[in-house]
């Protein structure tokens, strides 16, 4: 069953916490009353969410840090070896909507920059707190992915990719970390459509409006619970188990012409055949 009191005084790092699903396992922790260790990119939501946090005792370190840079991630490590001397959980939930177009229209600075983060950061990011976590009697590495991890998109080839990626490393490293430190829980977690802020571009509009619609909140608790239900796999959000089972019970061919509904919400100027990827 899971308890209101079961993060109590445990010491929780969360990236990507300055907005959306980072914002709310923030402030869903602290009522519950976990320590935390909270970092993003963007040192002033960061400030934001630490300012809607109830003030308590329990303690709370920040960071400002790019999850695709390896030093920060040491820092990180550090901070929390000096705040809180170790941390039990880690949720890699730090990522970028990537370039929003047809593969044969983004850079491949744009995929490199969606691997380096979605991917890359993550991959980094449990390398370097696994030390800490497998110190502890119970831990658990919590590694968003995406229902993008189960199926190819239109206007999405490079954030599926690094979702996809996410999920076969992932499972690979619950199944190792099973082995060796079983106290370790490993908790690949696919969001369906969850109102955030990753939605940023003026070419995701029409999707953000139509998909985006499960309060971030709602989906932070689920997987809250989850973890202390020591659930691997937590499938959530609009969409999300409809497009588990689709993917899992439908044949490509079938697959490939339901997803290419999506084509409607995406800019049609990238769609032209004679367009410069083509040339």
């Amino acid at each position: 069953m899971a308890t209101t009191d079961f993060f109590r005084n445990k010491v929780v790092a969360i990236t990507g916490a300055g907005s959306g699903m980072g914002r709310s396992y923030a402030t869903l922790l602290a009522a519950q009353g976990a320590k935390l260790l909270l970092s993003d990119i963007d040192a002033d939501a960061l400030d934001a969410t630490v300012a809607l946090l109830p003030s308590s005792e329990q303690g709370v370190a920040v960071m400002a840090m790019d999850v695709s840079n390896t030093e920060h991630w040491i820092a990180f490590k550090k901070l929390a070896m000096d705040e809180f001397a170790g941390c039990h959980m880690l949720i890699n939930n730090a990522g970028i909507e990537g370039a929003a177009q047809p593969a044969w229209a983004s850079t491949p600075e744009q995929l490199n920059r969606t691997m380096d983060v979605n991917f890359f950061g993550v991959v980094t990011g449990c390398r370097t707190f696994l030390p800490l976590l497998t110190a502890q009697k119970w831990s658990a590495l919590v590694n968003i992915s995406s229902i993008f991890g189960f199926i190819g998109t239109p206007n999405a080839s490079d954030y599926c990719a690094s979702k996809f990626a996410l999920r076969g490393y992932t499972e690979s490293l619950m199944v190792e970390l099973a082995h060796v430190h079983p106290q370790v829980q490993v908790h690949l977690v696919h969001p369906g459509g969850v109102d955030t802020d990753i939605s940023r571009s003026v070419r995701t509009a029409k999707f953000k409006r139509r998909f985006l619609t499960t309060p971030s909140d709602e989906m932070c608790q689920v997987v809250l619970v989850e973890v202390q239900r020591n659930n691997p796999r937590i499938v959530y959000g609009n969409h999300a188990k409809k497009t588990y089972w689709l993917s899992k019970l439908l044949p490509l061919m079938q697959l490939r012409k339901l997803l290419a509904k999506g084509l409607k919400l995406v800019d049609q100027e990238d769609y032209r055949q004679d367009h410069n990827g083509f040339k």
